[in-house]
């Protein structure tokens, strides 16, 4: 089930964003976003445990997906997809039109998920990721609706 995210639950967004990305965002940072008048903070939750979450922030007539992630355990069953529609969904009952984000390129899985949902390539950041052999692009993508 998809529903806003509680603040008791921003240790595990912190422990699952860790487990996602090479560069785990801190707790006071899912804090922060779940209090943002701007943001949705939207979980999956099964049987109570949170197993993925989106964080969209929409200001006037756009959006952008600053986070999505899935526990790793449960990816590949459609979670991401449901995940993003489900934001989707909120930032465009606040009046977005367009939603923005960017996605390392050396994650095929997250551009897929992206592509396969209708967004469409708008720019690129070159060498904006940090990895442990060196840097890699960010690709930015825009859906409009």
């Amino acid at each position: 089930m998809i529903k806003p995210v509680p603040l008791l639950y921003a240790s595990q967004m912190a422990a699952l964003h860790k487990a996602g990305f090479a560069k785990g965002w801190p707790e006071n940072d899912f804090t922060a976003h779940i209090g943002s008048p701007l943001d949705d903070v939207l979980g999956y939750f099964d049987e109570g445990v949170l197993c993925g979450f989106i964080i969209m922030r929409t200001q006037d007539d756009q959006a952008e997906i600053l986070t999505i992630v899935v526990d790793k355990q449960r990816r590949r069953d459609g979670l991401g997809a449901q995940l993003l529609r489900a934001g989707e969904e909120a930032a465009t009952a606040r009046g977005a039109d367009i939603i923005f984000l960017e996605v390392a390129k050396d994650n095929p899985a997250a551009i897929n998920l992206y592509r396969q949902a209708g967004y469409q390539p708008c720019g690129v950041r070159p060498r904006y990721y940090r990895r442990p052999r060196g840097r890699v692009d960010a690709l930015l993508f825009q859906k409009h609706f």
